[in-house]
């Protein structure tokens, strides 16, 4: 004889816990004064998160390691200093017949081979800072750590899983460090005279898009956002179904949830993009979140400063929308 019970399924649990828990830090308000007040404590709080607080800044001491000229723009090689002893490599797209002071955007790459596959036409990138320099923007792509040349030689890109688990124990997160690379990497552009300092975007699929939402929400110095293949939700994606744990920042649902972080964007420019087929940021979870933010941008007077992109596609970047909105908002 057996007696069955109820009560073994821990996610179960899970989805309770978070219903009861999560998105503490939320804006609440109903006034733009109100969003104003809320703005420097939720920034804070997301800092204190991402456990950055405890780095200091280093001298840039940016290196040029090669070049070539590839017709409309120079190809160069740099690497640059971000913390005492650590240094990343990148990519930077230089447009040769553009006015000047130029607009920029950083381009982020997502989980893969670095910055070499964001320049891959076939790949999920589509080669997208290729077109943003035949544009006439200034494109920077830098590797995260875990990726590229920054890679574990004996687990390549999924060396992800150690720094997290590392930094973890050491009280900040991978994705904190990752995002004061590209911090440093807004310093660099701001660094280049070809570069006009209050034109600089952002823009990232998957990881990528990821490291665009954190970067955005935290720096005001990005003047406008693209997010490919991520802002949908923690409930849907990484307290759904298991993902890279290098996303799993501890006690992040309990504070916010993308529409949230992403509201710190606000009102500055920003694009959702969501391919109709991807399997894993799904297009009915980014409406949702869009439909909260552009809650927040209405409030604020601005909903034309916020955009979603469904596009028929997969997990992957939607090129031609994305050129648009930055030659809309930076050019």
């Amino acid at each position: 004889m057996s007696i069955e019970i109820s009560g073994l399924d821990f996610r179960n649990y899970l989805h309770a816990l978070y219903q009861n828990r999560s998105r503490q830090a939320r804006f609440q308000g109903r006034t733009p004064e109100d969003f104003t007040a809320w703005e420097p404590e939720a920034r804070a709080r997301l800092l204190d998160l991402l456990g950055t607080a405890h780095l200091e800044i280093s001298p840039l001491d940016v290196r040029t390691l090669g070049e070539e000229d590839r017709g409309s723009y120079l190809f160069r090689k740099i690497a640059y200093r971000t913390l005492p002893g650590l240094y990343v490599p990148a990519y930077l797209l230089l447009p040769k017949n553009a006015s000047r002071p130029m607009p920029a955007v950083l381009c982020p790459h997502g989980h893969g081979w670095g910055k070499d596959h964001v320049m891959l036409e076939e790949e999920c990138y589509h080669r997208y800072p290729h077109y943003l320099a035949e544009a006439g923007f200034c494109a920077l792509v830098p590797d995260h750590i875990s990726f590229g040349e920054r890679a574990n030689p004996d687990e390549g890109y999924r060396g992800c899983s150690f720094e997290h688990e590392a930094l973890s124990l050491l009280g900040s997160s991978v994705i904190g460090y990752r995002m004061w690379d590209i911090q440093r990497a807004l310093d660099v552009l701001e660094s280049l005279p070809e570069v006009d300092k209050s034109r600089i975007g952002c823009a990232g699929l998957s990881l990528g898009g990821e490291m665009t939402l954190y970067l955005s929400a935290c720096d005001t110095r990005v003047k406008a956002a693209c997010i490919a293949g991520f802002l949908t939700s923690f409930k849907g994606t990484f307290l759904k179904e298991p993902h890279c744990t290098c996303g799993y920042i501890h006690g992040m649902a309990r504070d916010f949830e993308h529409a949230d972080i992403a509201s710190l964007i606000a009102p500055r420019p920003l694009l959702i993009q969501s391919g109709s087929l991807d399997p894993s940021f799904l297009e009915s979870d980014a409406r949702k979140a869009y439909a909260e933010i552009l809650s927040l941008y209405r409030l604020l007077g601005k909903e034309e400063r916020v955009c979603l992109d469904i596009f028929e596609g997969g997990h992957e970047f939607h090129v031609s929308t994305a050129l648009a909105w930055f030659q809309k908002w930076l050019s």
